[in-house]
């Protein structure tokens, strides 16, 4: 039977063009580069950019932690990616037998999905989801100071600007960084077609009505066209017309959402804010073993994954055909049968416990003032230069606070750029902050702190 979807399309190894300015050494010096597959070229991108290193100093769920144990970013990230691979073990055998995936296809299936894995949280602001709140309250809250009629005078480009801002979202600034070419200041990492389609969970715009309903996006107004030159050459089409997900994105959806689940629960044993025994019963039954007794919490963290793993494989092969006509929205996680489903409801009234936790509730209540006076500090100062012509014609504070952040030849480079596309540098700068780095860079811009290292 034969899909709208290919996997001839899906596993395409095109890349965002670059812009026709951009100076680089060619392919042809870099020997090296030919004997890896572009798939691999990504994992390594993503591997050795400043925003996957950031990682590490990011929250997870426990902001600041001070306990080693406890897991940041980065550390989720990589065992996301290592769940990505065996989903794509697993798919890879079952494409094989409807012979649906050539051998090449079956060798780059791991590394696309290992490189989604990795890459879904590069967006992430500091301070977790705390953050990304934070950063769209703020927002609504300065509508006008941060969208002034003069510096932005079109109608519809300030429609746009503040559907971005206030639908402020880690998985579309992900994609910012993953996707786009023209800049590497921030990390743009510019990766192939297959594996931006893998990351994408969301395919419409922070304007699209969807992220209304569903609170979620994956595309600012500034990707929207490459987002769409994208989707056009993997196919991502369903028979309404409509942009639809890759396959890959349910798997890479699925190994985040197993992993944060079951592993937040061991982190929140470690703190001290679940009771052992409550947690170790539930991953007992999420794991269906029958005699759990003394089985130390990692080995049953484990077999839980595994558990759940399975349950999800069986949902992505069991709808596989409404999936490959682009007719499928959801997780695999909402398919998943009644038992599993009870489990994971108690997982989510645990989490009541871990977020309401009072040195996290005190952290985030930190974090609303530290992220609001560097975005009050940073808009202030992308208004100076948008009307400036000139380095010197811009604002004394404001020439401060762009030599502690981009630098006066990266703004002398870029003066004359519209006011829009300097608030996509404070969005690139602010989300890819590390927690600590926030934190003292607020300090110094209150003028309680001199020290930024």
């Amino acid at each position: 039977m034969s899909h709208r979807l290919t996997w001839k399309r899906l596993l395409c190894s095109e890349r965002v063009p670059r812009p026709a300015t951009t100076s680089s050494g060619t392919a042809k010096v870099r020997t090296l580069q030919e004997d890896r597959s572009p798939f691999e070229q990504d994992y390594d991108r993503i591997v050795f950019s400043p925003p996957f290193r950031k990682l590490a100093r990011k929250t997870q769920v426990h902001p600041m932690a001070s306990n080693d144990r406890i897991h940041n970013r980065l550390t989720h990230s990589i065992e996301v990616a290592s769940v990505g691979r065996s989903f794509a073990t697993l798919l890879a055998k079952f494409a094989v037998e409807r012979s649906d995936l050539d051998e090449q296809g079956v060798r780059d299936l791991p590394w696309i999905l290992q490189s989604a894995c990795l890459m879904h949280d590069l967006g992430n602001p500091p301070f977790g989801h705390a953050g990304e709140k934070i950063i769209r309250q703020w927002a609504r809250e300065h509508v006008e100071e941060l969208l002034p009629k003069e510096l932005v005078p079109d109608e519809q480009t300030w429609a746009t600007l503040k559907a971005d801002w206030l639908n402020f979202e880690g998985n579309a600034q992900g994609f910012r960084l993953a996707a786009r070419a023209d800049n590497p200041l921030p990390g743009y990492l510019r990766l192939t077609y297959a594996t931006l389609g893998a990351a994408v969970k969301y395919p419409w715009s922070s304007a699209d009505p969807r992220t209304t309903t569903k609170q979620k996006h994956n595309i600012y107004s500034t990707e929207v066209e490459l987002f769409t030159a994208m989707a056009d050459r993997l196919g991502l089409a369903n028979s309404r017309g409509d942009h639809c997900r890759h396959p890959l994105s349910f798997l890479m959806e699925a190994a985040d959402d197993i992993c944060y689940r079951i592993i937040d629960l061991e982190d929140a044993v470690e703190m001290g804010i679940c009771d052992a025994a409550r947690v170790h019963n539930l991953l007992a039954r999420i794991a269906v073993l029958d005699s759990p007794a003394g089985m130390p919490l990692s080995r049953l963290r484990g077999q839980a994954i595994a558990s759940l793993m399975g349950q999800c494989w069986e949902v992505f092969r069991g709808d596989f055909g409404a999936i490959m006509n682009g007719d499928r929205l959801d997780s695999l996680r909402s398919s998943l049968g009644p038992a599993c489903h009870d489990q994971l409801k108690e997982v989510d009234h645990l989490y009541d416990s871990i977020f309401g936790q009072r040195k996290k509730v005190a952290t985030e209540l930190g974090a609303y003032h530290v992220l609001g006076r560097i975005l009050k500090a940073f808009v202030k100062s992308v208004r100076s230069i948008a009307a400036a012509k000139r380095y010197a014609e811009i604002h004394f504070l404001s020439q401060r606070t762009i030599e502690l952040t981009w630098g006066q030849r990266h703004v002398e480079k870029h003066l004359g750029q519209p006011y829009g596309w300097w608030l996509s540098q404070v969005m690139d700068y602010v989300s890819g902050m590390t927690d600590d780095h926030a934190t003292r860079l607020s300090q110094v811009i209150a003028g309680v702190s001199f020290d930024l290292e």
